[in-house]
């Protein structure tokens, strides 16, 4: 499942959104492993110096949820995984301290220098390489299903992933908070590729459910159709076969 935030005219910057009343309604949704962007995974706290990232440290203090969220955070808590082509991010201290998350797994592609690799051993990071330029997201979704057995997945990202995602027909299900807002950034991201080319069975969508809000918000969720060659069965987001999709 993809999940964002977007203007009403698709935008998904430029205006100013309701980030708590955003991941609120994520937790309805159960996921086995939430699918971070390296942009988003930067957002979590400044990033180490060099001098810190050399040397083995202990963990910071776990972060407490939000009083308003914590009778939310119920069930076993998804995996985090960030697809970090090249080895960008580097505040993973601060990552491990977050309440939403049972563990990190870091994709990285061969491109990503060791010395990165190292950092993460030093932070007790999983990690895995997939991909040689990129993140090959097919076969990163193999590894969830076999290594940790996730079925379902939900995205906390931007338009970058979002759209290799679509693009590639990994997704099933789209869901969208729709803001009663037109953003004022006219070139803004959509979720949609420059061209504007997704594959056929994101032509037409069937309608799962929708919630209006107070302040004009709408929720919608859409499911995709399946595609001809789904091969894996994984529920909510991401279907393997095809051509090698790669990403970060």
């Amino acid at each position: 499942m993809t999940y964002n935030e977007v203007s009403i005219d698709g935008r998904l910057g430029g205006f100013s959104g309701d980030p708590a009343d955003y991941y609120r309604r994520a937790l309805r949704w159960e996921a086995d492993a939430i699918l971070m962007g390296s942009v988003t995974a930067l957002n979590f706290g400044p990033q180490e110096t060099a001098d810190e990232q050399a040397t083995r440290r202990e963990p910071l203090a776990p972060v407490e949820p939000p009083a308003e969220f914590a009778p939310l955070l119920t069930g076993t808590r998804p995996l985090l995984v960030v697809p970090d082509s090249r080895g960008r991010v580097r505040n993973w201290r601060h990552a491990t301290a977050q309440p939403w998350y049972r563990g990190v797994l870091v994709l990285v592609s061969a491109s990503a220098p060791d010395e990165y690799l190292d950092y993460l051993d030093r932070r007790g990071i999983e990690h895995r390489r997939v991909g040689e330029r990129q993140v090959d997201l097919r076969r990163a979704m193999a590894l969830l299903a076999g290594e940790h057995g996730v079925r379902r997945v939900r995205t906390d990202a931007g338009a970058t992933l979002n759209r290799a995602l679509l693009t590639a027909g990994l997704v099933d299900e789209l869901a969208l908070v729709m803001r009663p807002v037109i953003s004022h950034a006219p070139h803004a991201q959509t979720l949609l590729p420059p061209d504007g080319t997704l594959p056929e069975r994101y032509r037409s969508l069937q309608l799962v459910e929708t919630e209006v809000s107070g302040d004009g918000s709408v929720l919608v969720r859409y499911a995709a159709r399946r595609p001809a060659a789904d091969v894996t069965g994984l529920r909510g987001s991401r279907r393997l076969g095809g051509a090698p999709t790669e990403t970060g």
